[in-house]
C-alpha cells in the first residue's frame, strides 16, 4: 500500500508573540529593508562606504597634547624635527670604538731581580732554609703557633689538682706514660704516637673526673688514646699492626667491647680534636734542616728529652713548642764542642728567630727538664 508524501510545513508550529523573523524564508532582495538602524552615537553606519572618498578625511583630528600631526612630514624635513640635547649633554649618543691602531698597548714589566743571598756564615743555613721553604710555610708556622694555644687542644696544667682530686698522683701518671712508651715500642708505632696519645689523656682527664682509681682503669685509658692516635698518625697501615684483639692480649683486658666502648669515649671527650700540634712536632719541624752527624745526633737527643718530657707532669704548663725550644737547647748545650768552636753559644741568633724564644723565655722550662736530662746525657745509649 503506497503512503503518500506528507508536507513537513503543515506540522510546523507558528512563531511566538514577538518573534521577528518567521519560519518561512524571505527574498533576499528584502534583505536591506530588515536590517535595524544603527544606535545613538554610532558614527560610523552599515552601509558601506565608498572607496572614492579620501581616508584623510574620514580620520579624527588629533588631541592638543600631541604636536605631530598625523599628516607624513617631507623627508628632507627630519632634522628641523630633531630635539636638542638636554643641558649638560656634551658628547653626542653615539660613541664609536677607536680602530685597534688607536688603542695604546701597556709597556711591558721587566723581570723581576731574584733577591740577594747573604754569604755570611751566621746566615748560611737561615738562606738554606729560605729557599727550601714554600710559599705557604709562614702560614703553617701560624696555624701551628695558634692551634698549640687553643684551649680546646690544651689540657689543665692542673688538672690532677683541680679536676681528679687526688684520685690520680704524678706518679701514677707517669707510670701509665712509661706503660704506653712500651706499648708503642713494643708494636712498633710510628713517631709521634707516644706524644698524641698522652696528649689525649690529659685532655680527657682534664674534662672528666675517674670515679675510682684503678690501674686497670688507667691502663684501658692509655690503651684506647694509643689506638686512636696510631690510626691518626698512620691512618689504615696500623691496623696490621694494632686492632682490639692485639690491645685486649697486651693489657689483659676483659673484652674487646671494652676497648672500643673506651675508644668511643675518648674520642667524644676530646670533641674529635686529634690534630693538635706537639713537642715532637716542633722538634722535627726546627730541625728538619740538620745535616751532618753532629746535627743529627742533636735532633735525636732533642727528641728522646721530650720524650722524657712526658713523665714530667710539670712540663704540662708549658706550650709544646717551648719544650721543643729546651729540649734543644739542652741537646746542643750537651754536645761534644771541638776546642775550636767553644766559644759558639748554644742558642744563636739564628735558633732564636726559628723559634721565637730567646733564653730568658726558656728559663722555666729548661729548670723543670734539668732534672732528668742529666740522666739521658749520662746514659751511653743516647
Amino acid at each position: 500500500m503506497m503512503q503518500h508524501a506528507m508536507d513537513p510545513w503543515a506540522f510546523a508550529r507558528p512563531p511566538p508573540h514577538g518573534f521577528g523573523f518567521s519560519c518561512a524564508r524571505q527574498p533576499v532582495a528584502d534583505l536591506h529593508t530588515r536590517l535595524r538602524p544603527p544606535p545613538p552615537g554610532f558614527v560610523f553606519s552599515c552601509v558601506r562606504q565608498p572607496v572614492a572618498d579620501s581616508l584623510s578625511a574620514r580620520l579624527r583630528t588629533p588631541p592638543p597634547s600631541i604636536r605631530f600631526p598625523c599628516a607624513q612630514l617631507a623627508v628632507d624635513d627630519v632634522p628641523a624635527r630633531v630635539r636638542a640635547p638636554p643641558p649638560g649633554f656634551s658628547r653626542p649618543c653615539r660613541v664609536l670604538p677607536p680602530s685597534p691602531c688607536e688603542i695604546p698597548v701597556p709597556p711591558k714589566f721587566p723581570k723581576r731581580a731574584a733577591p740577594p743571598v747573604s754569604t755570611t756564615v751566621s746566615d748560611k743555613s737561615s738562606a738554606k732554609r729560605q729557599r727550601l721553604c714554600s710559599d705557604y710555610e709562614d702560614d703553617i708556622e701560624a696555624n701551628l703557633r695558634r692551634t698549640e694555644r687553643s684551649p680546646e687542644e690544651r689540657p689543665r696544667p692542673d688538672y690532677l689538682k683541680t679536676v681528679q682530686q687526688g684520685r690520680v698522683s704524678p706518679s701514677d701518671r707517669a707510670r701509665l706514660v712509661g706503660w704506653m712508651d712500651t706499648f708503642v715500642r713494643h708494636h712498633d708505632l710510628v713517631d709521634g704516637t707516644l706524644h698524641h696519645a698522652v696528649a689525649y689523656v690529659d685532655r680527657v682527664l682534664s674534662v672528666r673526673a675517674m670515679n675510682t682509681h684503678t690501674d686497670y682503669e688507667l691502663r684501658l685509658l692509655g690503651a684506647a688514646a694509643v689506638f686512636v692516635a696510631a690510626k691518626y698518625e698512620d691512618g689504615w697501615r696500623t691496623m696490621p699492626k694494632l686492632d682490639p684483639d692485639k690491645i685486649v692480649s697486651y693489657g689483659r683486658f676483659a673484652s674487646r667491647k671494652e676497648v672500643l666502648d673506651m675508644e668511643r669515649h675518648v674520642v667524644a671527650a676530646l670533641g674529635y680534636q686529634l690534630g693538635g700540634p706537639t713537642a715532637h712536632t716542633f722538634v722535627s719541624r726546627f730541625t728538619k734542616h740538620a745535616q751532618g752527624e753532629e746535627e743529627l745526633k742533636i735532633q735525636r737527643m732533642a727528641h728522646r728529652l721530650t720524650d722524657e718530657s712526658l713523665r714530667n707532669y710539670a712540663c704540662l704548663g708549658y706550650l709544646p713548642s717551648v719544650v721543643a725550644s729546651s729540649a734543644i737547647f739542652l741537646a746542643r748545650s750537651a754536645r761534644d764542642v771541638p776546642a775550636s768552636a767553644r766559644d759558639v753559644p748554644a742558642w744563636s741568633t739564628e735558633m732564636q728567630e726559628l723559634t721565637g724564644y730567646n733564653v730568658m723565655n726558656l728559663a722555666g722550662c729548661l729548670h723543670a727538664m734539668h732534672s732528668f736530662s742529666q740522666s739521658l746525657f749520662c746514659d751511653p745509649h743516647c
